[in-house]
C-alpha cells in the first residue's frame, strides 16, 4: 500500500503514542503540515484514516480513538496529549512517551530557544520535589482529579495543569526562579 507523507506521519504518531482521539491525531497532522496551500481539512483527514483502515490489519478506528493493533485508550496519556497539544498550539516539534515514571510524555518546543517538557502524574510520586529534571526541562503535572492537592507546593519550573470543564487546562507555576 502506498502511503501519503501525512498517512506516514498518523502512523509514526501512533507507534510513538499508541491510542489517541481523532481530534488530537487531526491538530498534530494539521500541525505538521498545514500550509497556506495545503489545508488539513477533517473530511482530508477521515479520507486518510479510511484509507489507513482498510489497508492495514492493524490499524483501528474505533468511536473516537484510533490505535494500532493493542493499545487501548490510557486516559492519562490523552490527557498529557492534551497538555502538550495546548502549550505547542499543536505543533510539538518532538514527542515521546518512551519515558521513565511518573513522566508520561515527554516533547519540545521550538521558539527562540528550544524548551523540553514533560508532562508527569503527581499519583505516580510522593513529592514532586523527588522528580530530577533536565536543566532546561519544565515539568507539568497532572492528577486523575484534575485539580491539585491541597497544599501542593512545586519548585522551580515545574507547573500544575488544572483540567476545566471543557477539557482545556489552566496552567499553575511554583513561584521561584
Amino acid at each position: 500500500m502506498l502511503l501519503s507523507v501525512q498517512q506516514k506521519y498518523i502512523l509514526e504518531a501512533l507507534r510513538k503514542l499508541g491510542c489517541v482521539r481523532q481530534n488530537q491525531l487531526h491538530a498534530l497532522v494539521r500541525g505538521k503540515f498545514q500550509r497556506p496551500d495545503f489545508q488539513i481539512s477533517e473530511a482530508r483527514m477521515t479520507a486518510m484514516l479510511r484509507q489507513l483502515r482498510s489497508g492495514l490489519g492493524d490499524f483501528h478506528v474505533d468511536g473516537n480513538f484510533v490505535y494500532l493493533a493493542r493499545d487501548q485508550p490510557d486516559a492519562a496519556r490523552l490527557e498529557a496529549i492534551d497538555v502538550m497539544l495546548e502549550l505547542s498550539e499543536g505543533v510539538p516539534q518532538g514527542f515521546t512517551v518512551k519515558v521513565d515514571s511518573p513522566r508520561l510524555l515527554r516533547f519540545a518546543l521550538d521558539g527562540d530557544k528550544l524548551k523540553l517538557f514533560s508532562v508527569a502524574k503527581l499519583s505516580h510520586i510522593s513529592e514532586p520535589q523527588q522528580l530530577q529534571r533536565e536543566r532546561s526541562e519544565r515539568i507539568v503535572w497532572i492528577s486523575d482529579s484534575g485539580t491539585p492537592p491541597e497544599g501542593l507546593t512545586l519548585p522551580p519550573k515545574h507547573f500544575f495543569a488544572a483540567r476545566q470543564a471543557d477539557g482545556s487546562h489552566c496552567f499553575y507555576g511554583s513561584n521561584g526562579p
